[in-house]
């Protein structure tokens, strides 16, 4: 027991850590504003895009072709938007509020806390994970406009097929999975000098996101709305969390996939959420309170699940 506590504590710990790190040093005037921007673009556009190549490149493509494990990722990922919006009638009785909460209870940071647990877990990335993201990457952004249209009376239903789609296409980090699945395919060989510089710069890619989230952690936001940015995080760090893991065992997949299905849906709230509802005319301070408490929650209930998988014997 107290073997799979530590080892628990050695896979959530520290992630939390790292982002605690950043979030010092943004307090000590080691890094600012200006910092993070760049830190984020350099993740956005060169270290992770190069990070997925290479870890798709390397993969069985057997593996990463489970086309009924996608449709449940994505069918997860509408439902738990339908669940948390049914739930905020119940909860949020200001509509301009629901929006943030509802975004705030199912959309994850799976690009940057996510692929920090699963390699972890696991030691790698794997082969589906980043087709998990390149799947709930668009969906994410089409679902958060119709939930925001619907609870502003002052904005129409936007939904742009043609602007998701060319979204998606510019997309530097699904340019590095279509890159490495055809990398994979055609079983290309790369040359060792690109290889070991390509190494050097997608190591960054984790510490470096991880330092950025910490950086733009505002604890005094989650202050001004406690009660509805707690609500919504039990939502998303244990009520979904715990509802995708039994529909994913009812439907028969493995412990690997429930893994991944677990820390798609029960990684702390994405900080660009804060971006979208700001933009979209949402509760900016709501979708602020919501990132932070996530965030420092998630150390808590990210240690729980990895012990309960690990004494299940499933990791």
């Amino acid at each position: 027991m107290l073997d799979n506590l530590i080892f628990s504590l050695g896979v959530a710990a520290p992630i939390f850590l790292v982002m605690l790190t950043g979030y010092i040093l943004k307090k000590t005037g080691w890094i600012d504003e200006h910092f993070v921007k760049t830190a984020n673009r350099l993740i956005f556009y060169i270290a992770l895009p190069i990070k997925l190549f290479n870890d798709v490149r390397a993969v069985d493509l057997s593996e990463m072709l489970d086309f009924g494990f996608y449709l449940f990722i994505m069918a997860g990922v509408i439902l738990s938007v339908v669940f948390a919006w049914m739930v905020s009638f119940f909860l949020i009785k200001d509509q301009s509020l629901r929006g943030s909460f509802i975004q705030g209870s199912f959309r994850g940071n799976f690009l940057y806390v996510g692929f920090s647990l699963i390699e972890n877990i696991t030691g790698t990335l794997g082969a589906k994970a980043p087709m998990m993201l390149a799947m709930t990457m668009p969906w994410y952004n089409i679902l958060a406009v119709i939930i925001f249209s619907f609870n502003n009376p002052d904005r129409e239903v936007k939904v742009s097929v043609k602007d998701s789609i060319l979204e998606l296409v510019k997309n530097p980090m699904v340019i590095g999975i279509v890159a490495g699945f055809i990398a994979a395919l055609v079983d290309l060989e790369v040359p060792s000098l690109p290889l070991k510089t390509a190494s050097y710069l997608e190591v960054l890619a984790t510490p470096l996101a991880l330092l950025s989230i910490g950086a733009s952690v505002d604890v005094g936001a989650l202050s001004k709305n406690l009660v509805p940015a707690l609500q919504a995080s039990a939502l998303k760090l244990i009520v979904i969390p715990v509802l995708a893991i039994l529909a994913a065992a009812a439907f028969g997949f493995g412990s690997a996939d429930i893994i991944l299905v677990y820390v798609l849906f029960g990684v702390p709230t994405a900080t660009v959420s804060y971006i979208i509802a700001v933009s979209m005319k949402g509760d900016g301070e709501l979708a602020s309170s919501i990132i932070m408490a996530t965030t420092l929650l998630s150390v808590i209930t990210m240690t729980g699940f990895i012990f309960v998988f690990r004494t299940l014997g499933m990791i």
